[in-house]
């Protein structure tokens, strides 16, 4: 089954570098790619570390990580479709669960017990640890809630609205490719999210301007950028043509990083409703850095190793940050000292590094026996009809 996308037959299987030696189903690792999400994570350190002089960094890594998601899932979905005719919700909300859940299980955990036994921050005295974690578990955060949960979870925002994006999107995207209506779906989905973000945006000016910091975590302000992370992965051929040039993808790259660069830099970027106007730009901006990266033939040039191995542990290090910084600055994120915002980002390196290799490896592992059992099954199936 071939996919009829920008009006071209584009095989969705087709990959810009080639498969994984070990299983010929799983791609390889774009370097580029993971540039992209060290880069973000490294944002979102500064952000949290230096807030008075990064204001906007922690927006930045938000967007390109909600951009660069769209792309990669809808990806995973298009090859679903693509080798079996149909999404494997099963296996796919399956996946996600063995990348995700392994590493937000520890980190919630050892929330848990240090609150309980040194009540750091206060939670176990205000009885709301086990608020906190049905809110983390139940991926909560983003929505307006009818009990206070822990500031230790507050980066927990994002991972809700991917997560609840995610129960919508795989539906919609079959309809629409059995219909060949990619376009109409991604234009319609736009114009929704669009369309709620305005209406809450205007209700907080209007009514409630205090309220900035839960309009800002809702899903209907970031959809846009996991909507347009899809469009860059249904219709790469085409986007991929017109930054084939090396003068073109070097404007491109300027452009982009200086778009994301002035955002840094925006005060109170995430009480301003100016943010709101000029977010769906720096999500194209981010659109533009995915294209550049996923269309890259060339290595990664050495000096981003270090961005590489950064995007490699970025999930563990944005979960960890910030809870980092309150154990180690009493509760509060503002006016860190060097020593301390330094500190921070060192543990919080440190944990993510043992994350990767110790609950996210079982995770993998999980997923990789997971994938041996049912394709088992399918072989068992499939001996048992032959016969």
């Amino acid at each position: 089954m071939t996919l009829l996308v920008d009006g071209t037959v584009e095989t969705a299987t087709r990959q810009s570098t080639g498969k994984s030696a070990g299983n010929p189903t799983v791609p390889q690792r774009l370097e580029g790619l993971d540039v992209i999400r060290g880069a973000a994570v490294g944002a979102v350190l500064m952000g949290h570390s230096w807030p008075g002089v990064f204001q906007g960094a922690g927006i930045v890594g938000v967007i390109v990580f909600f951009v660069l998601s769209g792309y990669l899932i809808t990806g995973v979905l298009l090859r679903d479709v693509e080798r079996h005719r149909r999404i494997r919700y099963g296996r796919f909300y399956a996946h996600r669960a063995f990348r995700l859940l392994p590493a937000l299980i520890a980190f919630l955990g050892v929330y848990a017990v240090v609150e309980l036994t040194a009540d750091v921050l206060g939670d176990r005295s205000k009885g709301i640890i086990g608020y906190t974690l049905l809110a983390g578990f139940g991926h909560l955060k983003d929505l307006p809630l009818p009990f206070d949960v822990s500031m230790a979870i507050g980066p927990l925002w994002t991972l809700a609205v991917e997560e609840q994006f995610y129960l919508i999107w795989p539906a919609l995207l079959v309809i629409a490719l059995r219909r060949n209506r990619q376009g109409w779906l991604i234009v319609w989905s736009a114009v929704v999210v669009l369309s709620l973000m305005a209406a809450s945006v205007l209700a907080m000016v209007i009514l409630a301007p205090n309220l900035h910091s839960l309009v800002y975590a809702l899903p209907t302000t970031w959809g846009l950028g996991l909507i347009i992370g899809s469009a860059v992965r249904l219709y790469r051929v085409r986007m991929f043509s017109w930054f084939s040039g090396r003068r073109t993808r070097r404007a491109a790259l300027i452009g982009s990083i200086l778009v994301l660069a002035a955002l840094v830099f925006f005060p109170k970027a995430n009480e301003s409703p100016a943010f709101f106007v000029g977010g769906p730009l720096v999500m194209a901006a981010a659109a533009v850095l995915v294209v550049l990266a996923a269309s890259r033939t060339r290595i990664m040039p050495r000096w981003t190793r270090a961005l590489q191995l950064l995007g490699m542990v970025s999930y563990a290090a944005y979960l960890w940050n910030y809870v980092v910084i309150l154990w180690l600055n009493g509760g509060s994120t503002a006016d860190l000292p060097p020593l301390v915002a330094v500190a921070a980002i060192l543990l919080t390196l440190l944990l993510a590094v043992i994350s990767w290799h110790t609950v996210e490896k079982l995770g993998r592992i999980g997923r990789d026996r997971f994938d041996k059992y049912c394709q088992a099954r399918v072989d068992a199936g499939t001996t048992i009809r032959g016969s």
